[in-house]
């Protein structure tokens, strides 16, 4: 049976559509509807059956994928993982700060508004030397995919770098305290290869909107990104969740 993730689960006010579907997923999942390794129905049967569109079913594999409960593989559907995620099997949700759902979310809240908001500068601000460095990054990340601790460097490298290229010291000094806080974070949410893989992914479309120097692009890329990691431990810390932890 798959590891048991919630024993049901309660529809909050603020979740979105594609986190309220990644919940729904994750409970029939836990429920044993679908086994270790099994595949999971086409995007096509899944929207059918909860009444939505394909970007936000997507975006709930994506969380699900992000956290380890599914595999997504490029042109052959889901499946649910073969092995329990290690989230499943560690007590490191609950330790340092950022140890509720509500200081999660609330931290994720921020980078969301400010990130978002540093990125739409950084495309108009950004010059190609800083632009070129960006890049090497990305590939570096492309590369260190495996490597949890390599990868969580390049990582924060990335957003540290973005800060720096949006040329506005105010606001870069308040995100390298955000930003401290999550590297530990970062280095535990990309344990899992098919989290590394969607986080290059999600970088390369924030650096096609620097190449374009395009604010609306930047800003529009960097939630959609940010999100995968809030949707992601929206699910993780459900209340019955942390319970069967404990």
């Amino acid at each position: 049976m798959v590891p048991k993730l919630v024993k049901g689960f309660e529809l909050l006010s603020r979740a979105t559509l594609s986190e309220r579907v990644a919940r729904r997923l994750a409970a029939r999942i836990a429920a044993g509807e679908w086994q270790r390794g099994e595949k999971l129905p086409s995007e096509a049967q899944l929207c059918s059956a909860f009444g939505i569109g394909r970007s936000s079913l997507r975006e709930a594999l994506t969380s699900l994928a992000f956290i380890g409960l599914i595999r997504v593989r490029a042109g052959g559907g889901s499946y649910v993982a073969e092995q329990p995620s290690a989230y499943l099997t560690s007590r490191w949700l609950k330790t340092g700060i950022l140890k509720s759902r509500e200081a999660i979310m609330e931290f994720a809240d921020a980078r969301l508004i400010l990130e978002a908001e540093v990125a739409a500068l950084c495309a108009e601000r950004i010059t190609d030397d800083e632009l070129k460095a960006l890049e090497e990054l990305v590939g570096q990340m492309r590369s260190a995919i495996g490597s949890a601790e390599e990868f969580a460097q390049l990582d924060l490298a990335f957003h540290i770098s973005i800060g720096k290229a949006a040329k506005n010291e105010i606001l870069n000094s308040v995100l390298l305290g955000i930003r401290e806080r999550t590297r530990d974070l970062i280095a535990k949410s990309l344990l899992l290869r098919e989290g590394m893989e969607q986080s290059v992914a999600q970088h390369t479309k924030i650096l096609e909107a620097f190449h374009a120097h395009s604010p609306a692009r930047a800003r529009e890329a960097m939630r959609h990104h940010l999100q995968s990691f809030q949707r992601g431990y929206s699910v993780l810390f459900e209340e019955h969740l942390l319970e069967d932890e404990l």
